[in-house]
């Protein structure tokens, strides 16, 4: 059945084995250069304007909004004199332009709405924005696309700041600073934090959850695209879910072609908790045409409408509960296990796919030579912690290319509510 699946997938050019670490890693590296010198390629390598090594405000509280794939989350943040962080009138709901379309209008009044009760208590504002954003010196940030499915065009090539700054001072006439970052930035800010009684050789950040991105620290002097910045070391927000020189196969092209965004976030589409669901689903609809399956399962998997990421992790876990979705379309028990090794190897695919952007990162920076001082990776991401299997295959391809080939070193940072403390960290550290 292995081999069967094997060659079901390699016919299709989606069998992970074929992905060679050390050839990918270098055609990722070439990207990173490339975006970092401003030359065109698949990879932003936006720059923050963000340090890591800025004192932070004390006893200070900071409005914290964090607009992720799916929430819309809102808070309060205060470090006492122990730096630890308080969190209070914390509030979650569904990210603006998910549910339909918005104006520019509707989209920060929504926005203003969500915040303005906790906003009354502060004039400092960090805004994690988990959307590709250009980020200017004065930490405000210009949306350059939407992604994860949000509908808010006119939104586009706005200040996202600013506009909400405006929409609060018009409740409450008060000026505020505002510093806007990515959710993967945000997660390096807040495991350095967490951190910050050991030594590490370098931070990666790492979002593996809706959609998915890295971030890491950068030497200046290896960003040319830019020439003002004071610091030493910047970090830079990889947009990692857009690259887009990773072999892809026909079902990978065939579903890109019917999302929002047809050709964008190549990455993304392939990895990602958001797509990975409806891209396997199409997978094994290709399957069950080709009569993989048994002649029942081949039907029931044809008029199966959808089937998210938890429908499918929910089998992997326990692939005999008849009352999944996917277990269902089981009628005997070559179909169950066909099943699980097109699935499995799919995340296999999406682990070793991670293993290429980490891994790359580690080696173009030269970080992670000591084994006393690894480089901290952050990972955040419900898809990370929780889809089966993910983070040992991530862990075993890192293992055996990284350390066992290079000679680096890694170890994984897990925390509370990194987002709110690295959003809060932004907003007191860096204004």
């Amino acid at each position: 059945m292995q081999k069967q699946v094997e060659q079901f997938l390699k016919q299709r050019g989606m069998y992970y084995a074929d992905m060679d670490l050390s050839v990918e890693c270098q055609k990722f590296i070439e990207e990173m250069k490339q975006g970092l010198n401003g030359e065109a390629c698949t990879l932003d390598m936006l720059p923050t304007y963000l340090s890591v090594a800025n004192k932070i405000d004390t006893n200070t509280p900071a409005l914290v909004i964090d607009a992720g794939g799916t929430n819309f989350r809102v808070g309060c943040v205060t470090f006492d004199d122990a730096m630890q962080p308080q969190v209070s009138n914390f509030s979650k709901t569904q990210m603006p332009g998910i549910a339909r379309e918005l104006s520019k209008k509707d989209f920060f009044g929504k926005m203003v709405d969500l915040t303005k009760k906790v906003a009354e208590t502060t004039e400092q504002i960090g805004f994690c924005f988990s959307y590709p954003t250009e980020i200017d010196k004065d930490k405000d940030g210009t949306l350059l696309r939407w992604t994860k499915e949000v509908k808010a065009p006119e939104v586009v090539g706005e200040r996202i700041g600013e506009n909400l700054v405006a929409g609060l001072k018009e409740v409450d006439g008060k000026d505020r600073g505002v510093v806007i970052l990515n959710d993967t930035v945000a997660t390096l800010l807040g495991g350095k934090g967490i951190t910050s009684h050991r030594k590490f050789d370098g931070y990666i950040g790492f979002i593996f959850g809706t959609g998915t991105n890295a971030c890491y620290i950068e030497e200046i002097q290896n960003i040319a695209k830019i020439t003002d910045a004071k610091e030493s070391t910047m970090i830079i927000n990889m947009e990692s879910g857009a690259y887009g020189k990773l072999p892809r196969g026909a079902v990978d092209e065939a579903f890109d072609a019917k999302t929002a965004n047809p050709g964008d976030y190549q990455f993304e589409k392939m990895v990602s908790g958001r797509y990975l669901g409806p891209l396997l689903l199409d997978l094994l609809q290709v399957a069950a045409k080709e009569g993989l399956f048994s002649e029942e399962c081949n039907k029931a998997l044809l008029v199966l409408g959808s089937c998210g990421l938890i429908d499918l992790n929910t089998f992997m876990c326990n692939p005999h509960d008849r009352s999944n979705i996917i277990a269902k379309c089981v009628k005997v028990e070559t179909d169950c296990t066909f099943l699980y090794e097109i699935i499995d190897a799919m995340i296999e695919r999406a682990a070793k796919a991670c293993a290429i952007t980490l891994s790359s990162i580690i080696i173009k920076t030269n970080t992670g030579l000591d084994s006393a001082r690894p480089v901290g990776i952050i990972g955040e991401g419900t898809t990370f912690y929780k889809l089966k299997d993910f983070k040992e295959k991530l862990d075993y391809y890192m293992k055996a290319f990284l350390v066992k080939e290079h000679g680096r070193h890694y170890e994984f940072i897990k925390g509370e509510d990194l987002n709110l403390i690295g959003t809060a960290i932004a907003a007191l550290s860096n204004k």
